[in-house]
């Protein structure tokens, strides 16, 4: 067995002439750093007992003879058992470490138990990642992010007892099944199609019987549950009448167990009978974490309303619920959220307050006496300014089985080695710390410094990566302390500092110094031919913290070729560092050839690093200037082969055929055009008036003659128009600017016929001055959806029915962005992507540094299919796959473009988009047909759908013209399910 590991033997007697009394068992010959528990072992004859045998992470190599001596009365007998012990190879003496993975979710303002599995038979951990659409996978031996799955917003996970599939229940409501050894989606479980009538579940548990234990909205305390079959679709539905908190399946997957209310409660899953828990026993206990001990024995809670100098662990009868037993316990127990049990079901571990200090303690949960503690892992949050370590965090522990547990934390994972408890006086304690300097070339030497809390620390040794450091010290700096170390030799790359102390305390700093500099990331990765767009290179090591100004030395170069450096931040986060020290250099990417991908390279005093292959070349834009104009929207004309453009006063006509502008089509009376829309058949164009409150209806065939239409009598709601739609029998769809009135309609419709004007009774955002309300229309003339800052609606156009997709916002906590594909299966709005049926897919997800630097404008387009999102910025188009969401590209233009209201035109035939550049005084070609497109969702049927998977809680990257203000509905919606059964809740 490897150091840090564990490893397991059936022990067995058996009876002879008629023996059948308890055997005493003695353990000899175990080699140094290796523990043995149970620690009292005792054998019935004809029952196998479990012996665990633990190799603490600094054991050194070894073989030895193990002896097993069973004494009962005067017989004994012995047996001996060949033991390898393994010393790790890393060098550290520590299994302890913090993985990288890009994660964006904030798992500590989460409700949710399930979080990350352990696959043995993989020798995986799978873990759910809902802000960047991804389940990430790590292997257990290496410690290393080994995949991604692309999953849309996966929340709670879980897998079938034979390891065989993944189930995930997700924040848009589908439920999907994941291949764990090709680390790839099998099937996709709509929504709206679990049930008769749709159950969307955030998180999917497996019972024994292979049926499914699913829970709706998880993270705000949801009302239902539900049993689902997947192979016949049957579901029995319950609700809570107190909302469900924690939830948990039994350790044999019979019983599912919850808190509602006040009380915990079991409900049988095959038979449906109930008991439930509550009186005095609970008063003061969390039900958000229940925690079961892996022999399935016992229930742990935490009681928070004890003082100090603990809390208290209540333990339940698993089977019963009646309470067992309540011990103090240090630590922090406001929730219970890092309860966790060692495998063989022995010791409970208790992390503490992570604001105070960052320790795990560990009980005897048989004497209920503190039997040790260890040091935890100690990070610091982007936002909020809470810490965390993996224990400390809400509902995330998984372990291999031995005495290394993971759990997801701020932009990673982490790893806590329990293999060997501390004893005595708690060790120093320590926060996060920033070296200084932070980078220095791989042949080692340089001296480095960083500050901790007092008192000074008794220093044992300091690691870079694998490597000991020499010339360490600390020393007083009021109101600091400073730590010394100088660098030793490693290979180039960002290197984890370990600092540890005499009294067994540890400090771990993630990717704290660069062995020269290190690329993280380089975005855009794709620019047009003739550059001259921005660039950036997210990393360590390119100079001095908190430095503005170029470090000297500093270059840059793309292709081969040296790329102007523009800017340097050495704190790219801006807020601070955590969980890295993150640093950026902005430059202009110089000209390429299009169709070749070429390295970006950073050179500094300390060396160079290079990120192959990291950007691409696309075909050089086309630019058409329109000097004096102001364009707001453009469309394509299949009909006519033309663009026409909204202008001040004048529709400005483009012809791609041609390469030119031609003649503009004059709109007498017109303020200021700023929608535009043309009908499915093509015979009729409506232009909206955002300052006349007129809309203006014309064929785009014979221009010449122009209808207005006043929108100005309207009494109920604003008047001026700026979205428009039009059928073939000249019903216009309009949206209108917001004046600040507040309680105002700003959803109508036009009939160009007779004139008349219908509300629609929507309230708009009502915002003073917003003219990005927009509509579409499908090409059958059947659906009209509209954008309501969040809240998407689908209208009908024969019956004029609304139709709500509950997609996670309401008005007014969106933006106004809607687009449909031209083949009118995908639609995209404030941020979701959605099939033509209201099916949520997926959202936007970006990580932590692709959100810096980056300014939307309003004009979302898909490609002809839907598979590809062109979503436009201040200085290019960001490209997400449709399917999952994911940034899959993101493109520099060399020309800004414009944020007046809808940046890019497509022509619904290919991906060549027209985007309007500048301040509205001009388009560009964007040719992005060589982009490839990404496969479909798996199972991507179409049937209706309405979930409301609510706030995912992370920063988020804002659109150009969308405003701070934000104002609650006033509206009330339900979710639709099949009829349910009250989940039990005694009187």
């Amino acid at each position: 067995m490897d150091a840090g590991s564990s490893a397991s033997v059936a022990l067995s007697a058996t009876a002879l002439n008629g023996f059948s009394s308890q055997i005493s068992v003695q353990v000899t010959g175990v080699p140094a750093g290796v523990s043995v528990s149970p620690t009292n072992i005792t054998v019935v004859p004809g029952t196998p007992q479990q012996v665990m045998f633990n190799a603490a992470a600094n054991a050194v190599s070894a073989s030895a003879t193990v002896t097993f001596t069973g004494t009962a009365g005067s017989l004994t007998h012995s047996e001996g058992l060949s033991l390898a012990v393994s010393a790790l190879s890393n060098g550290l003496p520590v299994r302890t470490r913090y993985v990288r993975t890009d994660a964006t979710t904030e798992y500590y303002l989460w409700l949710n138990q399930h979080w990350i599995i352990y696959h043995a038979s993989t020798g995986r951990y799978f873990v759910t990642d809902p802000s960047s659409n991804q389940v990430i996978v790590i292997d257990a031996a290496s410690q290393t992010k080994i995949g991604t799955i692309g999953v849309p917003g996966p929340f709670g996970i879980d897998q079938t007892p034979d390891g065989t599939t993944l189930y995930v229940g997700t924040l848009i409501g589908d439920v999907y099944a994941i291949d764990p050894v090709a680390m790839a989606v099998k099937q996709r479980y709509i929504a709206s199609e679990i049930g008769p009538s749709g159950f969307p579940a955030q998180t999917a548990l497996v019972l024994s019987d292979g049926r499914l234990a699913l829970l709706g909205e998880e993270s705000h305390g949801s009302s239902f549950v539900a049993i689902w079959n997947p192979t016949d679709n049957s579901v029995t539905s319950y609700s809570a009448d107190q909302g469900v908190t924690g939830f948990t399946l039994s350790v044999d997957r019979t019983q599912i167990i919850f808190g509602n209310g006040g009380s915990l409660c079991e409900v049988d899953a095959t038979t449906g009978t109930s008991i439930c828990a509550a009186g005095t026993s609970l008063d003061g206990v969390s039900l958000e974490h229940i925690l079961t001990t892996p022999d399935g024995k016992y229930i742990i809670l935490a009681n928070n309303l004890q003082t100090d100098p603990g809390s208290v662990a209540v333990v339940f009868d698993a089977q019963t619920l009646a309470t067992v037993a309540q011990f103090s316990v240090l630590g922090d127990t406001s929730s219970g959220s890092g309860f966790f049990v060692s495998a063989d079901s022995t010791t409970l571990y208790t992390p503490a307050d992570p604001n105070a200090t960052a320790i795990i303690y560990a009980y005897d949960l048989a004497t209920q006496q503190l039997v040790g503690w260890v040091p935890n892992i100690f990070v610091e949050t982007l936002e909020g300014g809470a810490v965390l370590g993996p224990l400390n965090n809400p509902y995330l522990l998984a372990t291999d089985g031995t005495s290394l547990f993971a759990g997801p934390m701020e932009e990673g994972v982490g790893f806590v080695d329990l293999s060997v408890l501390q004893t005595g006086p708690e060790g120093t304690q320590f926060t996060s710390g920033y070296l200084n300097p932070a980078t220095g070339p791989a042949s080692g030497g340089t001296a480095t410094q960083w500050s901790v809390e007092p008192p000074v620390p008794k220093l044992k040794s300091i690691y870079f990566g694998s490597q000991q450091a020499t010339s360490i010290s600390a020393s007083s700096d009021t109101p600091f302390v400073t730590v010394s170390a100088t660098s030793p030799s490693s290979a180039p790359g960002a290197a984890d500092v370990y600092l540890f102390t005499t009294d067994g305390g540890m400090q771990l700093l993630p990717e704290a110094f660069s062995y020269g500099p290190t690329i993280l990331e380089v975005t855009p990765n794709m620019a047009t031919a003739e550059g001259g767009g921005t660039g950036y290179v997210y990393g360590y090591g390119f100079g001095p913290l908190n430095a503005i100004t170029i470090p000297p030395g500093l270059t840059v170069t793309v292709g081969g070729l040296a790329a102007q450096v523009t800017a340097f931040n050495g704190n790219a986060y801006d807020a601070g560092y955590p969980p890295f020290p993150l640093e950026s250099i902005a430059y202009t990417i110089p000209p390429g050839t299009s169709g070749t991908s070429v390295n970006v390279a950073v050179s500094t005093s300390a060396g160079s690093t290079t990120a192959t292959g990291s950007l691409t070349y696309l075909p050089s834009t086309q630019p058409f200037p329109l000097p004096g104009s102001t364009l707001a929207q453009g469309i394509y004309d299949s009909y006519t082969d033309l663009y026409y453009f909204t202008d001040t006063t004048k529709i400005q006509v483009y012809s791609r055929t041609q390469g030119k502008w031609l003649s503009p089509i004059s709109i007498p009376g017109a303020q200021r055009l700023w929608g535009i829309a043309l009908s499915p058949g093509g015979s009729l164009m409506a232009v909206a008036d955002a300052s006349a409150a007129a809309i203006y209806l014309l064929n785009p065939a014979n221009p010449s003659s122009v209808k207005a239409f006043s929108t100005g009598s309207e009494p109920y709601g604003e008047t001026l128009p700026c979205g428009v739609a039009i059928s073939d029998s000249g019903i216009v769809y309009y949206t209108t600017v917001g004046q600040g009135i507040g309680g105002a309609d700003e959803f109508f419709k036009l009939d160009t016929n007779s004139g008349g004007i219908t509300s629609y009774g929507i309230e708009g955002p009502d915002i003073n001055g917003n003219a990005y309300l927009r509509t579409v229309i499908t090409s059958d003339n059947s659906q009209v959806l509209f954008n309501d800052d969040g809240e998407v609606i689908s209208i009908d156009a024969a019956t004029d029915t609304l139709t709500e997709a509950l997609n996670g916002y309401t008005c007014c906590y969106g933006n106004y962005e809607l687009a449909l594909s031209s083949n009118q299966t995908q639609f995209t709005a404030t941020f979701y992507i959605y099939d033509i049926n209201l099916n949520g897919e997926s959202y936007y997800a970006l990580n932590d540094r692709e959100i810096l630097n980056i300014v939307y404008v309003y004009g979302a387009k898909l490609s002809p299919d839907g598979q590809l999102l062109f979503q436009p910025s201040s200085n290019g188009i960001d490209v997400f796959g449709n399917g999952v969401g994911n940034l899959q590209g993101r493109i520099s233009l060399p020309t800004g473009l414009s944020p007046n209201f809808d940046a890019l035109v497509d022509d619904g035939t290919d991906n060549v988009l027209i985007a309007i550049t500048g301040t509205g005084n001009g388009i560009a070609l964007v040719d992005l047909t060589s982009i490839p497109e990404p496969p479909p969702l798996p199972n991507d049927t179409m049937a209706h759908h309405r979930t409301e998977p609510g706030n995912r809680g992370r920063r988020s990257t804002k659109l150009a013209g969308h405003p701070d203000g934000t104002r609650p509905t006033t509206q009330n919606r339900t979710v639709p399910h099949v009829t349910r059964t009250l989940l039990p809740h005694p009187k």
